[in-house]
């Protein structure tokens, strides 16, 4: 085994969607949310069909859409719209209820992949001096390889030739010469289709075409780790000479949703493709989830899927992303680079028209600049305190033609009201500059500012032209439009972070404390091809990132070895990872990182490819204390001729606490400095033998038995883990381990400790006090109509996840006419509109309330309470001693007459949390 050692957010989040677009359909504080009124339905039989269903719904007088028709090997269905949303729930139910369907699902969003790295200039398409690039017999020195054996496997002559590669994205810009140039057949994208349409947003129709082109940006960087060929700058993707499919799943803005994503994956799979990969995702942490379900499938049919696990790792434990959570789905984790690339332009300067010298320069949005010569001013004219700028009587006098020189601090510096002051002063050309330009996330889009070129410089070439104007000097800077010039790369070590988990990548287990993530790989500071219209390359941070990287390594695992079952590969890359010592996001320390962060640890395919025992399994669980598994076996198999042993021992990796120390009973979150508490006590580890010899083409069995330590608190919820050892002459392999010192079904989902958890009016975020009264719009009434009421708004802050999450009215008044109905030991009146969700992860939402319910009508006039309910972790969903329970105080509700308009609008209220 390799061990790589060194000594008030309540107001912001109600707020966040406070306005009319929201309004009709109630809305989630979350990553990813159900899309009001769609749901996927899977066929029972698979000689069904989508016009047999949907004539079944006419003749049911059920009014539907049809939206996606999923006639696929691995999944019969289609997506639709209900029209009648006074009868949706029970319309749902009915639904359910036909012998020809096999399940029903509401429809969640997705958003836009998260990543951060600094936005290149836009510039025309390259010059054929970027054309694609040769594999020839030149070392590859590309950092991320280096670190992860992939420059080896390109060394013996592996390139991931023959295999097809599907990514599910924002699109690819085949267009780019480091990725070909074209699309289709004989091409390096050669197959996919756009599912959406450019004005698909995630809620409204698709609009499928042929031309799976990028708009965003994302998927041609994605593109790019896998099998890009780039000449300038000069770097390969991990498998160049793969073929890339793409399946377009997001339109130019906003989000995809479960239906389209099932449908691309189903299709890539249908189509042939060896490897899938998306670095889709959203917080979750269950495995049930349906996209999570259909990947699931296609890995248990045979093909490897590579998943981002996210980048929610500043919120704690128990945050992987679906459909990273599926079961047998590669999990990915990000890694930092080793190194800190920089992509640079070239020009030069010159002081007093002497002789010039050279400088490197990163464009930003905009970067258009006329070849030419521009004198250079700064504007802290030879001050050195940078807050001056942020002053009110802050000026610029007259510089037109020239460069204004801007350092880049934070604050006003960088702020629109400086850039419009620089061009009141008739300059064109920004250039920034700052200590640290690879750190600087980006400048955004400037246009619109009346600037044409944004740019930044290192301080250090920036700190000379400022002496030199101080003393009188004029510095001019000889500008060539980045259009015109090739990029190159700077890089720098990263001595802070580099080779170690990024702090950002999202952590495991599984609320069902299953081992998430399987593997890490780098992902911070990644250098790949971007749209040609957007700067052509660029510096992109994510397990966005991470993810390509994996699938692109699958592909090299699979050339080298030959046919391999996805479970056999994730036993392969887990088992001969290395791993990482833990790093705070600023520092390494002694200890090792939780198998929570970093599954098997980062990626090492060339020990994988020639790895002469393979185990069969990647990971261990034992579960929490409730369902404890105390032994577990495990085989190992000689795949070589000659006898091998292996000395078997273990490593802890601690314990992490998801809670923290003083009855808080949301997560503790993790910043660069300040990570979770992990402590030394963990479960202690006993082997049926200390030492295993097996000959060629045998296999040996060895037993794992855990004892759980005593002193740790179990109401932290303790995750515990590390890894099983089998260390020979000629190889180390290692096991990864997990599990929680806790009984999961005594864990707390509601923040009730904070009183985190209540309903509030939509006037004012604070929770009611009892007795509120709401007079609510006319029923059914139009975003324009309920825009001038206040009304309920429940809000929870769960701290945990929940399989299922309810929220039911109660009468409450003495003379209540409602009917009810029993439901879980409760008297109801019914499920207030759009509960009950499922497959709920950690984090706040929200639900705008008009008195609709779930089953199409309405609660009638007064008095009640809200009843929160959630199933608890491994609870009987039809128990209702199994839901943990929040009761709200009583409020009443009436409703307005058509022609009555309350008095207040929400222009003029002032938010109070």
């Amino acid at each position: 085994m390799r061990i790589s050692t060194t000594s008030g957010g309540q107001l912001l989040a109600l707020a966040a969607c406070f306005f009319p677009s929201c309004i009709a359909a109630g809305a989630y504080d979350r990553p990813s949310s159900f899309i009001p009124g769609r749901y996927i339905v899977e066929f029972e039989e698979e000689n069904s069909s989508s016009h047999t269903f949907f004539s079944t719904l006419s003749e049911n007088a059920i009014a539907a859409t049809p939206l996606i028709t999923l006639d696929y090997s691995l999944f019969k269905g289609a997506s639709f719209n209900l029209h009648d949303a006074g009868n949706e729930r029970a319309n749902v139910e009915k639904i359910r209820s036909l012998p020809s369907v096999k399940s029903v699902q509401a429809v969640r969003s997705y958003p836009l992949p998260k990543s951060s790295g600094y936005a290149s200039g836009q510039f025309p398409p390259l010059s054929s001096a970027t054309a694609q690039g040769s594999l020839d017999k030149i070392p590859d020195t590309l950092s991320t390889h280096v670190m992860t054996g992939v420059d080896k496997l390109h060394a013996d002559g592996f390139s991931g030739n023959g295999f097809k590669i599907a990514v599910v994205d924002t699109g690819i810009d085949y267009n780019h010469p480091a990725l070909g140039g074209c699309f289709g057949e004989g091409c390096k994208v050669a197959f996919g289709k756009d599912l959406v349409g450019d004005d698909y947003t995630g809620t409204n129709t698709p609009v499928p075409g042929d031309d799976p082109m990028d708009c965003v940006g994302h998927g041609t960087h994605v593109a790019g780790i896998i099998a890009a060929n780039s000449a300038a700058p000069s770097f390969t993707g991990v498998s160049p000479n793969a073929t890339l499919g793409i399946y377009r799943v997001f339109g130019c803005t906003g989000s995809t949703a479960d239906d389209v994503l099932i449908q691309a994956f189903m299709m890539a799979h249908d189509e042939g493709a060896d490897i899938i990969t998306a670095s889709v995702g959203s917080s979750s942490g269950w495995s049930e989830e349906p996209w999570a379900v259909a990947v699931s499938r296609i890995v248990e049919a045979g093909v490897p899927c590579t998943l981002a696990v996210g980048n929610d790792g500043e919120t704690g434990v128990f945050v992987a992303s679906a459909a990273a959570t599926g079961h047998g789905v590669t999990a990915v984790a990000s890694v930092d680079n080793a190194v800190n690339p920089v992509l640079f332009k070239n020009a030069s300067w010159s002081a007093d028209n002497t002789t010039s010298k050279p400088f490197g320069w990163i464009p930003y949005i905009p970067a258009d600049i006329p070849n030419g010569t521009y004198p250079v001013f700064d504007i802290l004219q030879g001050n050195n305190d940078t807050s001056i700028t942020c002053q009110d009587n802050f000026t610029i006098p007259k510089i037109p033609g020239k460069i204004a020189l801007v350092p880049w601090v934070g604050g006003c510096t960088i702020g629109a009201g400086l850039v419009e002051l620089v061009a009141a002063a008739g300059s064109k050309y920004i250039m920034y500059y700052s200590d640290t330009p690879a750190g600087v996330a980006g400048i955004g889009n400037g246009t619109g500012y009346g600037i044409d070129s944004f740019g930044m410089v290192d301080s250090t070439v920036a700190s000379q032209w400022t002496k030199l104007l101080a003393a009188g000097t004029e510095v001019s800077l000889n500008m060539i439009n980045p259009s015109q010039e090739n990029y190159y790369v700077v890089s720098t070590a990263n001595n802070a972070t580099g080779g170690y988990l990024s702090y950002f990548s999202s952590w495991g287990p599984t609320f069902e404390a299953e081992v998430k993530p399987q593997i890490a790989a780098p992902g911070g500071s990644i250098l790949s091809t971007y749209p040609l219209s957007m700067g052509g390359y660029k510096i992109d941070t994510g397990t966005s990132m991470a993810t390509p990287f994996v699938a692109g390594s699958i592909a090299l695992l699979l050339e080298a070895r030959g046919k391999l079952d996805p479970a056999t590969i994730n036993n392969l890359l887990s088992a001969s990872a290395e791993v990482k010592a833990f790093n705070d996001g600023e520092s390494t320390l002694s200890y090792l990182a939780p198998v929570a962060q970093q599954g098997g640890g980062l990626l090492n395919v060339y020990d994988a490819v020639h790895a002469v025992g393979i185990l069969n399994i990647s990971s261990i669980s034992f579960n929490d204390t409730e369902y404890f598994t105390k032994s577990v076996s495990f085989e190992i198999k000689n795949t070589g001729k000659e006898s091998i042993t292996y000395d078997l021992d273990y490593v802890s990796t601690g314990t992490v606490y998801t809670l923290p120390s003083d009855g808080i009973t949301v997560p503790s979150p993790f910043s660069p400095g300040s990570p979770p508490e992990i402590v030394s006590s963990s479960a202690k580890i006993s082997l049926s033998s200390d030492s295993v010899t097996i000959k060629g083409g045998e296999s040996a069995t060895v037993e794992v038995t855990a004892t759980l330590p005593t002193d740790l608190t179990a109401s932290r919820i303790p995750v515990y883990g590390g890894y099983i050892t089998l260390n020979s002459t000629s190889e180390s392999l290692s096991l990864p381990y997990l599990g929680v010192a806790a009984k999961l079904k005594d864990t707390t989902i509601f923040d009730t400790r904070d009183n985190m958890t209540y309903v509030s009016r939509y006037l004012n975020v604070s929770a009611i006090p009892d007795n509120w009264a709401f007079t609510l719009p006319p029923q059914h009434s139009s975003d324009e109509e309920i825009k001038n009421y206040d009304f309920p708004v429940p809000f929870s802050s769960n701290a945990f996840g929940t399989r299922i999450l309810r929220v039911d009215l109660i009468p409450a008044g003495s003379n209540s006419t409602a009917k009810t109905t029993e439901v879980l030991g409760e008297r109801i009146v019914g499920s207030i509109d759009p509960f009950p969700v499922y497959e709920q992860g950690r984090g706040q939402w929200h639900s705008f309330w008009y008195g609709n319910l779930s089953d199409g009508s309405y609660a009638p006039a007064g008095e009640y309470n809200i009843l929160f309910r959630a199933l608890k972790i491994f609870g009987d969903e039809n128990s209702g001693d199994d839901y943990e329970v929040v009761k709200s105080v009583k409020f009443s509700i009436a409703y307005a007459s058509s022609n009555t308009t309350t008095a207040s609008t929400r222009r003029s209220v002032d938010f109070k949390a």
